[in-house]
């Protein structure tokens, strides 16, 4: 089964789309909002914003979707201009259900990909010595279990179970009286467990005759995953006779990838005038835990392999998020948004493979409900940055610019609940 899942997750390619290697596709209505979502829960993708906020949701609920995004990066070094870099076309998905098991309980579970990056170059550009092409993919499981303290406040708990493959190739310099130049390929899989866990309130409502304003609250925390990478192999190839005893056709290595933690508080305001139209502001803020990977180790099986350790020395960001949702009769939806996201990289320290930048993000959407159990998302995300930098370990310096456009598309299921009631046309 676990093979299975790993080759579903390699013809899945994906790249970096916030902070790090973090990806932030996990709901359509999320998207178009700016990724504000804590403190909303009005759809399941609230199994991974909040899970607290499952006991919001009647009866049996699913969201399911998948984003297409398209990137576009290139860098410019003193030497050399327009370099571009591959980065492939990307469908990653989520699937959320929640359901209610009693008016106290709800059971809810996720299938997404949380994190991920893919980059390539061409296997004799300036930096091959730093990396020729790169690959990192994860998809997450999460049975999640929710409860309803009382009509305002209710928490929620999951736990996160997580897979990842990792590949890399870049050059090695080898002297030799036959050749420069060979290569070094590494890959391997692993998983690793965390948990997710939510408190989510409706704090207040104010009612008048012809309106209601409900504020909302919510907290969320994401843990840290290590991905043990037992089972990695390394193949070197065009390695000199002289140096194949440190550098075998193949050998074994193990290594770690620590995904971060993610904190999150949100809030929400929804004001409903009449039954007719209705509109909603979210804020949230993220405080991501990149300083967990501070280092990229690789251990060799084979003794006379320099085992290779790449300091990163990440750090601790925030990322605010603003979403903004008008929607007309209950049935059409209109939503903008945006999301100011912090590098954790710093200078001195920016990678080709991973080139990225602090940058404002703008987001919008439309939805349509066709009936009381089925509506429709759409969401767009479009990312533009730059950003000037050096790898000072490798010496390099480059001026990047990255473009990225996202089209996302989703479905809501909802089934079991009791019927909205009628809106009557004033008119």
């Amino acid at each position: 089964m676990k093979r299975i899942i790993l080759s579903a997750i390699i013809a899945a390619p994906m790249l970096c789309l916030a902070g790090g290697f973090q990806l932030n596709v996990q709901g359509v209505k999320a998207i178009a909002m700016g990724g504000a979502f804590t403190g909303i829960g009005s759809d399941a993708s609230t199994v991974f914003f909040n899970p607290g906020g499952m006991s919001n949701l009647q009866g049996h609920n699913v969201t399911a979707g998948f984003s297409f995004i398209t990137p576009s990066v290139s860098l410019q070094t003193p030497e050399t201009a327009n370099i571009n870099q591959t980065s492939p076309n990307a469908t990653p998905f989520h699937v959320y259900y929640s359901g209610q098991l009693t008016d106290k309980i709800t059971l809810g579970f996720l299938v997404n990909n949380q994190f991920g990056s893919v980059s390539s170059f061409e296997d004799d550009w300036q930096g091959r010595n730093i990396i020729q092409n790169i690959s990192l993919k994860s998809f997450m499981f999460q049975p999640t279990i929710a409860y309803k303290i009382h009509d305002k406040v209710s928490v929620g708990a999951g736990f996160v179970y997580g897979l990842g493959t990792f590949s890399t190739e870049k050059a090695v310099p080898v002297g030799s009286a036959t050749t420069t130049e060979g290569q070094a390929r590494l890959e391997g899989s692993g998983d690793g467990v965390g948990f997710n866990v939510g408190v989510f309130s409706n704090i207040y409502s104010i009612k008048k005759e012809t309106s209601t304003t409900d504020f909302k609250l919510g907290v969320s925390y994401r843990s840290k995953i290590a991905i043990d990478l037992t089972n990695g192999e390394a193949v070197f190839k065009d390695i000199p006779v002289s140096l194949q005893s440190k550098f075998p056709a193949k050998t074994g290595f193990v290594s770690k990838l620590t995904l971060p933690s993610v904190f999150t508080a949100g809030f929400s305001v929804k004001h409903t005038k009449n039954e007719k139209y209705s509109i909603e502001f979210a804020y949230d803020l993220n405080l991501t835990g990149w300083s967990s990977y501070d280092t990229l180790a690789f251990d060799f099986e084979n003794s006379d392999t320099p085992d290779s350790k790449t300091t990163k020395d990440w750090q601790d960001v925030l990322t605010h998020r603003f979403g903004v949702d008008f929607t007309y009769k209950e049935k059409y939806s209109v939503r903008l948004g945006a999301y100011y996201d912090n590098s954790p990289i710093k200078d001195g320290y920016l990678s080709p493979e991973l080139p990225d930048a602090t940058q404002l993000a703008y987001t919008a959407g439309l939805a349509y409900k066709v009936n009381d159990m089925v509506s429709v998302d759409f969401g767009y995300i479009r990312q533009s940055a730059e950003r000037e930098s050096s790898l000072d370990a490798a010496g390099f310096t480059a001026k990047y610019r990255r473009k990225v456009n996202v089209f996302s598309l989703g479905v809501n299921l909802k089934f079991g609940a009791p019927k909205a009631p009628k809106i009557e046309d004033a008119n």
